[in-house]
């Protein structure tokens, strides 16, 4: 099932002096024209509505300064303004880390007793929350020893958390979740006789209303899907892997950090990276959108190797295996754009988990349009081997017998404290 839509705008009339008598026929003919437009150009809507980027809230713990990066301003925490912090206090490290990329990571905020950051929310909507983590000694301090618990809206994000000493690295753990609250907090409890710290945080709001539905297909550990699951917005989910399959480590436009798949990709899988794909992507109302990731993604693949295999009836599938907890709920968002063919009949392919199909998958179902961006979510509760297998296979009906895959995202439901 695919999860996403998005509404068309409606145009809006304002009064004014008009040198000009504008009849009712020009009028209509202006509003039929505009509707054309708007469906023999929905992409030009989507990024129209790309062009709001979130500007709050994104914290440098432990400062005052500011810190511009990649299009985010991060506002030192000792300026505080429509945000609080409870008891803490705030360190610098001392001689600056050459191998860190950035000036962020050089103050974090310590915890010695339970406490917390709490955010005034004036949009009520998805929010994406990021929590930062930079280890470093300042005097007799070391941010390695810390051992702490993180939580919010009674959710634990992180438990029994140790974070090991890596200095070339920040370690950014990303949760996504839905904010109908005037006021958000995120607290942190030093375990006994430790403390607790943190580096920067981001808190803003997802620019598009239907970014997740409620209700969305549940996947079972034999492959079944005969079953839905309800109230998927009320669920606090952790990222666990972002994938562009085919395509080259990137960041989108909401700073979401995608790597290659090159690690999940089964050996000895019959697979090839697809030809980038050079021209505009044919966004549509009822498909993808340019929050849902980066072009890059959708201008890249890996698509079944066919070379050989005309004549056989038996058609291999590509399988990818992505580490996840044990008997856990996870939401799994696919992405796919037929780029590949060469008339948007030309593919349809089978969705396999755990081996066992599941959907068939036709970018034709939502544009007639070949480069046409689409995301399926589905709910998948994993097993005991520590593993989600997805994979893609050919149909015997489909005109070109391959498949592809375009982007994975996976990311846990998470308990509550």
């Amino acid at each position: 099932m695919v999860n996403f839509r998005l509404p068309l705008k409606r145009g809006s009339k304002e009064k004014g002096s008009n040198s000009y008598p504008f009849s009712m026929e020009k009028l209509h003919f202006l509003m039929v024209l505009f509707i054309l437009l708007n469906l023999q150009f929905p992409s030009l809507l989507l990024l129209s509505s790309a062009s709001t980027l979130p500007t709050k809230y994104f914290i440098n713990c432990g400062s005052v300064s500011n810190i511009s990066l990649s299009g985010r301003e991060f506002v030192g925490d000792l300026n505080v303004g429509s945000f609080s912090i409870g008891p803490s206090s705030a360190i610098s490290i001392l001689t600056t880390n050459s191998s860190t990329d950035t000036s962020l990571y050089q103050t974090a905020r310590i915890f010695k007793s339970q406490s917390s950051y709490d955010f005034d929310i004036t949009d009520f909507g998805f929010y994406y929350v990021r929590v930062h983590f930079f280890p470093f000694f300042s005097g007799r301090t070391n941010l390695a020893d810390a051992h702490f618990d993180v939580s919010a809206f009674n959710f634990s994000l992180l438990s029994d958390f140790r974070i090991k000493d890596n200095s070339n690295s920040p370690l950014i753990k990303e949760y996504l979740l839905t904010i109908n609250a005037a006021k958000f907090s995120i607290h942190f409890t030093p375990r006994e006789k430790s403390f607790a710290f943190v580096s920067a945080i981001e808190v803003f709001l997802v620019p598009d209303k239907e970014f997740v539905s409620d209700e969305l297909d549940l996947i079972t550990p034999s492959g079944l899907s005969d079953y839905r699951y309800a109230g998927v917005r009320s669920e606090l989910l952790l990222t666990i892997h972002r994938v562009d399959v085919g395509g080259p480590q990137n960041n989108d436009s909401l700073w979401r950090n995608w790597i290659p798949d090159d690690d999940y990709l089964l050996p000895g899988e019959s697979g090839k990276t697809c030809v980038p794909y050079e021209g505009t992507l044919n966004y549509d109302v009822n498909g993808a959108n340019n929050y849902s990731a980066s072009d890059l993604v959708y201008k890249t693949c890996r698509e079944l190797n066919i070379e050989g295999s005309e004549g056989s009836s038996n058609y291999s599938k590509l399988t990818w295996a992505f580490d996840v907890s044990r008997s856990a709920m996870h939401l799994v968002r696919l992405h796919f754009c037929d780029i590949i063919s060469k008339d948007a009949s030309d593919v349809f392919f089978n969705l396999y988990f755990y081996g066992n199909f599941t959907h068939m998958i036709s970018t034709n179902n939502i544009s007639n349009l070949l480069a046409a961006p689409l995301y399926y979510d589905l709910v998948v509760e994993s097993d005991d081997s520590g593993f989600i297998d997805i994979s893609v296979g050919p149909r015997k009906d489909s005109k070109n017998k391959t498949a592809y895959l375009n982007g994975v995202e996976i990311m846990e439901f998470m308990k509550g404290v």
